[in-house]
């Protein structure tokens, strides 16, 4: 039924941007500037037409907390696309993800959203909201419904969700959303890149074999921080990956520590979405 429904959601956004023009003017400035405000449920915070430069975009949450990313788009419509989930916040906002890390999942066609989470760089919102109790979920929820809007909409079966640190609270908190929401699409894909206990600080990953078995996961993490990692590898299915990276650093600290670290995360993400 998901993927009926969702499939259904495909074609309804190819035919409403083929029965529109493209556009001239308008849509979000440019990196670091201030994207226009865009209602989850509504028009895209960015360019109408299908872009090929990265621009700062705006959205909002359901719960009214207003978010900023950088849209970093391949031209093309109805491709595969990357959230952006970085560090604890405050003390940590989208700058985390390095330019390369963005390029390479760019030349590979994938579309990438990269997000403030919400109390986080230039977003709204109560830091702590971003990964204790039920809020963070809809950060990456709006994130989502983002990609999904506007002329240049992508591939509703094709969204990976890359979590750094408690980035991979939100992931996992907002997989565990979907999975009981058929009209939510499921990341087709995530990347935890230095999980923890604290990504289970809502949800216990073990406790949703049943819908999570399906989504191929690659966990990322250095030889002093596996532990909890490799507690899910024996009996995890075949499409989870585990990464340890030496030399290897916490979170998006990783690619600066591991040169082999930028390779590795966009050819899982390339190969599975």
């Amino acid at each position: 039924m998901r993927r009926v429904l969702l499939f259904l959601w495909g074609l309804a956004s190819l035919a409403c941007r083929e029965s529109q023009p493209a556009a001239g003017d308008g849509g979000a400035g440019g990196l670091g500037g201030s994207g226009a405000w865009a209602g989850t449920g509504g028009g895209s915070g960015g360019s109408a037409a299908c872009a090929n430069e990265p621009a700062a975009v705006g959205f909002i949450t359901d719960d009214g907390v207003k978010l900023e990313a950088d849209d970093f788009p391949t031209g093309e419509g109805l491709g595969p696309s990357v959230v952006l989930l970085h560090m604890i916040p405050p003390a940590n906002d989208r700058k985390n993800y390095p330019q390369p890390f963005i390029d390479a999942l760019v030349q590979k066609k994938i579309r990438v959203l990269n997000v403030d989470r919400r109390g986080a760089g230039a977003s709204e919102g109560v830091a702590q909201d971003a990964y204790l109790g039920p809020s963070g979920k809809l950060d990456a929820k709006a994130a989502v419904q983002h990609l999904l809007s506007g002329q240049c909409g992508v591939d509703p079966l094709r969204i990976g969700i890359v979590g750094a640190s408690n980035g991979t609270t939100t992931a996992l908190d907002y997989a565990v959303y979907a999975a009981k929401n058929p009209d939510q699409p499921l990341p087709s894909a995530m990347v935890f890149l230095t999980g923890g206990a604290y990504t289970e600080s809502q949800n216990a990953l073990g406790d949703h074999h049943d819908p999570l078995d399906a989504v191929p996961i690659q966990f990322v993490f250095s030889p002093a921080e596996g532990a909890w990692s490799l507690g899910y590898q024996k009996g995890a299915p075949k499409s989870w990956r585990f990464e340890e990276l030496d030399p290897g650093d916490h979170g998006t600290k990783m690619f600066e520590a591991s040169a082999e670290s930028t390779e590795r995360v966009a050819a899982f993400l390339a190969e599975v979405l």
